[in-house]
Formats: C-alpha cells, structure tokens, sequence
C-alpha cells in the first residue's frame, strides 16, 4: 500500500521506540508500583481495585483490574488498559497525524489536575504531579420495578487531560457498582486548522473563515486475564440474525480461534464477549464481559484506504511489543499496525488481547469558536453471567 505520510511514519516509530521501556512489561506479574493503586468499596459494597502507571506515549494505564460484587470474592478482569492511539484525519485531506506516537499523552503533555478539575475527588500523583482524578457519584436507576422494589447505583471514575496542540483529550474510565466498564475519550480546547473552502468544514467567522472538518480515530487495547490464568480466555462472536421477513431474531455464538479483524455489523447486532474457560458463577455459566458499541453512527473507514482503519475490533495474541496499533515500533520483527498484529496466529491457551477502534467526526460549528465544547465518545464492557443473579 503507498504512504504518502513516510516521513511522519518514520518520526512516529522513532518515538515509539524511545517510549518503549521496562514499563512495558507483562501485566500481572507483580504488585503496584508504591502509590499507584486504587482501591474503592461503593456503597453497595461492590469494590474495585486496580493499579496505574503514566507512561510517555499512551498517558494513563490501568493494570490488573479487579471486581468484586457485594459479598462476593475479587476477580480480576483486566491484565491492562489503555488509549493506545489518537489518528486524526483532516476532511480537506492534510497529512495525518498520530498524537500517542508523535507527540505523546504523557509527560509534559499531560496535565496536571487541581482541585477545581477534581471537585470532592481525589488527585493522584506520577513524578510529584498531580495528573489523575478520583472520584465516585450516583448514577441514577441501577433497576426500576416499583416505587419499593427499586436500585439507585453508585460508580468510580478516573480521567486525566493530554494536551496536544491546542487541543485537549479527556480520557475517562467509568467502573459502574453493577460491574460495568465504560471507558470513554472527550475533546475540547481550541480549533487551530483554519481553510477557506466550504466543502471541508463550517465557516465560523463573518470574515469567512472555515473551520476544517476531521475524525478523530480512537484505538483502545485491552489485554483481558479474566481469572488467575492469564492463557485460558475464550473470544466468542455474538449475533442477532433477523428472518427475511424480519419477524424473528436468531442467536448465533462462534468461537474466535485465531487472530481476527472484524466491522462491527448493526443489521446483525454483532458484538463480542470474552470468557474464562475455567471460572464459572453459581449457575455454572462461564464469567465473561461482552464489548459493546455506543457511537457506532461516527464510525468511519478513513479518506486514503488505511488497512488499519478498515475494522472496528481485532483480537491478536499477546506480543509485548505490540502496544501501538498504527505506528508501532518494528524493533524485533513486530508490525508496525493492527493489521500487521492480524496474521492468523491461533489463540487456544494463549493470552489474548483486544482492540476496539472508535472514530468520532467533527464537524465545527459557530459555538466551537474560541473554545470547542467537550465531546465524548465512548463504548462498554458489559459483564455477562459474571453473577447468577443481579448482584445488586
């Protein structure tokens, strides 16, 4: 495929590669670094407890995820975490860039938070700045059957702020009481690439000046260790096949058994899960989280026929050098992109990880002027059989 972005490309894999570290170690494999753990008992008695680190590239990453339901044992879910690319595409057709690799969530980029971003939270620290915010809040109707048979639920969420220019990414994780993950990315700051052709943004000024369309594409990777064995997880694909006559709904689950790209499929409301294949609840049915879309209508396949933008969710072997799905370092024989990752590599008995790829497309607008309001988008993972019953 050509690439017109050589240069650029070649900038990003050499900063990837001065970002790569011992910090890229396997996850799960020993405690918290000191300081860096989380630990929050909700008020149903649900519990999460994870760890955190700040790395150069990707930010914020979480690691060794655990969730226990009220009265239940903690189970981890999550081995890591993370944003692993931010692509930014340009509607008039202006070089991509790629901010993980290019100019890094990290470091300087990331913003150190006071007590006025973090109202009735709790800041954390990486090298005595404060980056990280704590904090937990009500959510409203966990469930909803009568005035006296009803649930108001509770969450923990954690964000912090990169600065990329003249624009700011938000990156928040939600842990919902009820065992949900919603992680989720949301920009704001200020519009900087300005053209003066309609076709390929808004005009925002009465001097006429347009404000350039882009999409942002979110590239998440998450290296699931449902249970105390990092090898054992099962990716299953999930489908809701409508009759011909669009009267019925079929249920149909496969197995994923080697390393694949797949487009998420609304007509067919596909999506996917992960189980263990040894830790089941107390109604035998294998533990599992399901991944679900939530701005599915913002997905885009990009302008320039990227490989790696022609999916939405890829699951690859675990490869320690894999961190990055566009731009990653080829020091050792690693892919430079996700669908270098996708080469067909069986995955019975090893650890698994997915990726999900989210696009958001901005399209400014007069009140984007001077300062653009936050938007979010973001997806879920949903716990299935996790419990036998609703554990709250």
């Amino acid at each position: 495929m050509k690439n017109n972005n050589l240069p650029i490309v070649l900038t990003g894999v050499l900063l990837a590669m001065l970002y790569w570290s011992s910090a890229h170690a396997r996850p799960g494999s020993s405690g918290c670094t000191s300081g860096q753990e989380i630990h929050k008992t909700l008020s149903s008695g649900a519990a999460w407890d994870m760890c955190w680190e700040e790395r150069s590239a990707e930010g914020i990453v979480l690691t060794d995820i655990y969730y226990k339901v009220p009265g239940g044992a903690s189970i981890r879910v999550l081995g890591e975490a993370a944003l692993s690319q931010i692509q930014t595409n340009f509607d008039d057709g202006a070089t991509a860039q790629f901010h993980a690799t290019q100019t890094g969530l990290g470091s300087g980029n990331l913003q150190i938070l006071t007590s006025q971003d973090c109202s009735g939270g709790q800041l954390h620290q990486s090298g005595g700045r404060k980056v990280l915010c704590q904090y937990s809040k009500p959510y409203g109707f966990v469930y909803k059957e009568s005035n006296t048979n009803q649930q108001q639920g509770e969450l923990l969420e954690l964000f912090s702020v990169s600065t990329v220019g003249n624009l700011s990414y938000l990156v928040r994780w939600r842990f919902y009481d009820n065992g949900i993950v919603e992680p989720a990315t949301g920009l704001s700051g200020t519009l900087t690439r300005m053209g003066g052709d309609n076709r390929y943004g808004w005009p925002i000024t009465s001097g006429g000046n347009v404000a350039v369309g882009f999409t942002d594409n979110y590239f998440w990777r998450m290296d699931f260790d449902i249970g105390t064995d990092n090898s054992n997880d099962i990716v299953e694909e999930m489908t809701s096949v409508p009759s011909a006559g669009r009267l019925e709904k079929t249920s149909r689950i496969s197995t994923i058994s080697a390393e694949t790209a797949r487009r998420f499929n609304p007509e067919n409301k596909r999506s996917w899960r992960i189980r263990d294949a040894a830790t089941v609840n107390n109604s035998g049915s294998p533990i599992s989280y399901e991944l679900l879309l939530l701005n599915y209508a913002h997905q885009s396949y990009g302008n320039n026929g990227e490989a790696w933008l022609q999916n939405d969710f890829f699951v690859t072997r675990y490869d320690g050098c894999e961190k990055f799905a566009v731009e990653n370092s080829t020091q050792g024989g690693c892919g430079s992109s996700l669908d270098h990752f996708v080469n067909n590599q069986g995955l019975s008995g090893e650890d698994v990880v997915l990726w999900h790829r989210l696009s958001y497309h901005h399209l400014p607008r007069d009140e984007d002027d001077n300062r653009l309001a936050v938007r979010w988008n973001g997806f879920q993972l949903l716990p299935r059989d996790w419990s036998s019953t609703n554990p709250l």
